[in-house]
């Protein structure tokens, strides 16, 4: 009985660690809002990457599409506040931004968040872009000609067609039908 205890208090050890954990769960957001802090005793700005976390969460789906970074400046000279540097992926929205500067630091300090000025300049790394969309093939003009019989099918079956669809129905069929012909000649 005696070897028992030991594996007994291990197992309830663990068990009631487990029990604690659940009895109260916190927040991974909390722990780290906790540790980090997202402004000092003057109400500056402490980090980057919680004043980053501020700019995506009181701007737009145009203003995150278009940041590819974020930074805060130290104040220097006369700045009490610091200054909060946006990369972004163009000199158009460079310029686009700026126009709107006002705005931002209006939202950033209606959340909290106090910086003495923006300033918006193009990034030297380009942003992740979704792939283009597929270019639209047009067929090979070495395709074959479409066969007497094949033309009247396809007119035959843009009869039922509205008139306003007719032309360009026939035509994407035409296409179609030359480019997979020339594909299996």
């Amino acid at each position: 009985m005696a070897a028992e205890r030991p594996g007994r208090a291990a197992r309830s050890e663990i068990e009631a660690r487990l029990l604690r954990r659940e009895e109260s769960p916190v927040a991974v957001g909390d722990v780290f809002s906790a540790v980090m802090g997202d402004l000092d005793a003057r109400g500056s700005v402490r980090s980057t990457w919680s004043a980053g976390r501020a700019w995506y969460a009181v701007n737009g789906d145009i203003e995150r599409a278009h940041t590819t970074g974020v930074f805060v400046r130290e104040p220097s000279g006369r700045q009490t506040l610091p200054t909060l540097i946006v990369y972004v992926d163009s000199r158009a929205r460079a310029t686009d931004f700026t126009a709107n500067r006002e705005i931002y630091l209006g939202r950033l300090e209606r959340v909290g968040w106090r910086f003495e000025e923006i300033q918006f300049r193009e990034s030297k790394r380009p942003a992740a872009r979704p792939a283009p969309a597929r270019e639209r093939r047009s067929f090979s003009p070495d395709a074959p000609p479409l066969s007497d019989a094949d033309a009247a099918r396809i007119d035959e079956l843009c009869a039922e067609v509205p008139e306003s669809l007719r032309d360009s129905v026939s035509r994407a069929m035409r296409e179609s039908w030359q480019r997979t012909s020339g594909r299996n000649s």
